[in-house]
C-alpha cells in the first residue's frame, strides 16, 4: 500500500543523532594502557596504533554519516582534563558530563533525554568510544541503512551484529532470525534472542552484539520508561530542567538517587521481539575492551601498535611514536 503523502515527507526530514559512550571506566587493557602513558586512563582516551585516540576515531566515525552539531559524546566529570585535550572543538556544543559512570543505561540516557527534549522525532545512534573499525566507509554506509530503516519502523530497535567466529563469550550474543521484508533492507534480519551474558556455545545461527544501537528517539525514551521506570522517574527533574541554569543540579541529583544499571541487560534483553540485526561482519569492527583482542587484530591487520610514549615532554609531538612489531609480540 502507496505511504500518504505527508507521511512519506515526515520520514524524509526525520534528523539523525548521534551518542557517543565515553563515560565508563574502560579498565579492560590496563597494562597496555600504563605502558602507553604511564597512568590509568580508560582505553577510549588511548591511541593504540596511529594518532588519534579511540574516543577521536569513534567521532570521526560518527562524523562520516551525522552532522558534528548532532552528536553528543558523553564522558564522566573526573576525565575532563583528558576530555579537554582530546576533544577540544567539540567541548562548547557537544560533550554532556554525567557526575560519574552508573553504567551505560543511565549513560545513555542523559544525552538521549536532551536528543528527546530538542527533537524528538528524530533518529539516534548510539556508538560505544572502544571500538576498531577497519573498513570505515562500509560501517559507515551500514549506518545510514539502518537509520533509514529505523525511522520508517518505529517499532523496532536496530543492533548492529557481527557473525560469531569463535566461542567468545565477551560480547551479548543476538540469535538470527529471518530476513527482514523490506526492499532496502539489506542484511537486516529479526531478532530469536538477545542476552548479555551468553551461556550457549557461539554458532552462525548467532552475531556477537556490538552494542551499537540505532532506532528512534522516540522509540527508545519510551523503552527506558517500560523497562526502567525508576531511572526514568530519577531523570524527571532532569528533563524539565533541560537547558537551565538548575540542569547540573538535577543531573547530580538523579545521579545520586541511581544504581548502575546495564543498558544491554536491562533492556534489550527485554524487547527481543523489537529487535532487528543488521550484519556488519564485512567492516572489520572489534572491540578493543583487551589486550588480547588488540593484538590479535593487530596481527590479522598488519597493524603496527604504539608501544610506548616518548620519554621526555619535548618529543611528546604527534609525529613521535614508539612502535611495537605485533607479530614478534604474539609469539612470546
Amino acid at each position: 500500500m502507496p505511504q500518504p503523502k505527508n507521511q512519506h515527507h515526515e520520514e524524509k526530514e526525520r534528523s539523525l543523532w548521534g551518542i557517543i559512550l565515553a563515560g565508563g571506566n574502560g579498565s579492560g587493557p590496563r597494562d597496555l594502557t600504563r605502558l602507553l602513558y604511564s597512568d590509568d586512563r580508560p582505553k577510549q582516551f588511548c591511541a593504540f596504533t596511529g594518532k588519534r585516540s579511540m574516543v577521536q576515531h569513534t567521532l570521526d566515525r560518527a562524523e562520516s554519516v551525522i552532522e558534528p552539531d548532532k552528536i553528543l559524546t558523553v564522558v564522566s566529570g573526573k576525565h575532563l582534563p583528558l576530555v579537554r585535550e582530546q576533544l577540544k572543538n567539540s567541548m562548547e556544543r557537544s560533550i554532556v558530563v554525567q557526575p560519574y559512570c552508573r553504567d551505560t543505561a543511565p549513560e545513555i540516557f542523559l544525552p538521549l533525554s536532551k536528543i528527546h527534549h530538542q527533537d524528538p522525532r528524530s533518529v539516534t545512534v548510539i556508538f560505544p568510544s572502544g571500538h576498531f573499525v577497519l573498513d570505515e566507509w562500509r560501517f559507515a554506509k551500514h549506518v545510514r541503512n539502518a537509520a533509514e530503516f529505523a525511522g520508517k519502523h518505529p517499532e523496532k530497535i536496530v543492533l548492529l551484529g557481527v557473525r560469531a567466529e569463535s566461542d567468545d563469550r565477551g560480547f551479548g550474543l543476538i540469535g538470527k532470525g529471518n530476513a527482514v521484508a523490506d526492499d532496502n533492507a539489506t542484511k537486516l534480519f529479526h531478532v530469536r534472542l538477545f542476552t548479555e551474558t551468553p551461556q550457549q556455545e557461539n554458532s552462525e545461527e548467532y552475531f556477537w552484539s556490538t552494542c551499537i544501537v540505532i532506532a528512534r528517539t522516540d522509540t527508545l525514551m519510551e523503552q527506558f520508561r517500560e523497562c526502567l521506570p525508576d531511572m526514568y522517574s530519577a531523570f524527571a527533574a532532569y528533563r524539565m530542567a533541560a537547558g537551565k541554569p538548575e540542569e547540573w543540579h538535577a543531573v547530580n541529583a538523579a545521579y545520586d538517587r541511581m544504581r548502575p544499571v546495564n543498558f544491554s541487560a536491562s533492556v534489550l534483553e527485554r524487547i527481543s521481539s523489537s529487535l532487528c540485526v543488521k550484519d556488519v561482519s564485512d567492516t572489520g569492527w572489534s572491540d578493543w575492551s583487551d589486550e588480547h583482542r588488540i593484538k590479535e587484530d593487530a596481527l590479522r591487520y598488519d597493524l603496527r601498535l604504539n608501544a610506548a610514549a616518548a620519554d621526555s615532554a619535548e618529543e611528546k609531538t604527534d609525529e613521535t611514536y614508539c612502535l611495537v612489531d605485533v607479530k614478534t609480540e604474539m609469539k612470546k
